[in-house]
């Protein structure tokens, strides 16, 4: 895969032009609508950045299927440790998926779990209070869903100089620690792949998703790319940003599609970036495939709404993330950077195994 380039005035591939590209390099030339939208325009997040959303990760331990997450084993603590998950939100499933997992490896293990929420993808200054807070309260290690890719580097080094174990879930921090993420890249390429099995030719819009954050970064790098090198029939119109807000993303796809209005295909880094029941009755029922399988996307499918979503395996992520932390604290080693699966699901098998589990918090309550 070649590097997809964030310079000022450069072309971009296949005449994308990538709102967020305001968030990466301090002045940008060229760019289409939705260029407002980005959550952190005129910011310079610099060459790091940039290297980083071009990498992959380099996996120590990936399952290749969420077999082995669904009868995951958490060990015993040797001790009553306080463990802290410092969430990017609680404010949709995937988030709360992330503590309802990490919950259940508290529970398994003997430890004490915190869960704190922060204020999205631009508040890693919350983020580093709310790590201060845990390191006064005697947290012995923190479960850590960065905000933003360099802005959460100083959560990471404030936790390791009060001596507290750190492990980084969901989302990269450009900072050296034991990781448990999915690699975005590929679930970019992974959407493009599935977008391609339903769609044949065309424009279409993706919404790409928060301008900080790595996870929506490198799935639109994956997924542009994957889309040139092997669907060459389906072209992206636009690639609007925006915080996971469904009003803002609907905002956005609105605006987009005032420019290019006969579009044929709708995809994205998350499905609720643009909320399937929200679309307008024009462009309902086009093929559209993105991340995410909770309650919500899984009644798009049933309705026909959605073509498709690959599950970003909040549960697991929670689970294994504190039992990383675990097996810190006991002094064991354990994977450097442990990759999960990231099975697709349609109409088609819901009624699986593992697709019952994602929606496990949902019986729970009821």
């Amino acid at each position: 895969m070649k590097n997809f380039r964030f310079s000022a005035g450069k072309t971009l591939p296949r005449g994308l032009c990538l709102a967020f590209v305001a968030a990466l390099v301090a002045t940008v030339t060229g760019c289409g609508a939705g260029g407002n939208n980005s959550p952190a325009a005129g910011s310079n997040l610099g060459a790091k950045t940039e290297a980083l959303v071009n990498k992959r990760l380099k996996c120590d331990f990936a399952p290749a299927t969420s077999d082995v997450l669904l009868d995951w084993k958490v060990p015993k603590a040797k001790k009553p440790y306080k463990i802290t998950l410092l969430n990017v939100s609680m404010s949709t499933f995937y988030y709360q998926g992330l503590a309802y997992g990490a919950q259940q490896a508290a529970d398994a293990s003997g430890v004490e779990l915190t869960v704190v929420a922060g204020e999205g993808y631009s508040s890693p200054a919350t983020q580093l209070q709310q790590v201060e807070n845990a390191i006064q309260k005697g947290a012995d290690a923190i479960v850590l869903v960065p905000s933003d890719i360099q802005g959460s580097v100083a959560v990471v080094e404030k936790a390791k100089a009060a001596g507290v174990k750190v492990v980084n879930i969901s989302s990269e921090v450009n900072a050296d620690a034991v990781t448990v993420l999915q690699d975005d890249i590929t679930l970019g390429e992974t959407i493009a792949e599935h977008l391609g099995s339903v769609a044949h030719e065309g424009k279409g819009i993706y919404m790409a998703g928060p301008a900080t954050a790595t996870w929506s970064l490198k799935r639109t790098v994956g997924f542009s790319n994957q889309l040139e090198a092997k669907f060459p029939k389906l072209t992206i119109a636009d690639a609007p940003t925006q915080l996971v807000d469904p009003a803002a993303g609907l905002q956005s796809f609105n605006n987009a599609v005032q420019t290019h209005p006969d579009i044929k295909w709708i995809a994205g880094g998350y499905y609720l970036l643009l909320p399937p029941a929200a679309l307008p009755s024009q462009y309902r029922g086009l093929p559209y495939v993105a991340t995410g399988l909770e309650p919500e996307s899984v009644d798009a499918l049933k309705k026909g709404l959605l073509s498709g979503v690959i599950s970003v395996e909040p549960i697991p992520m929670g689970k294994v993330g504190v039992t990383r932390a675990i097996e810190l604290l006991n002094g064991d080693t354990p994977p450097k950077t442990t990759c999960l699966p990231a099975p697709y699901y349609t109409k088609d098998n819901l009624d699986t195994r593992e697709a019952k589990a994602e929606m496990q918090p949902i019986r729970d309550k009821g």
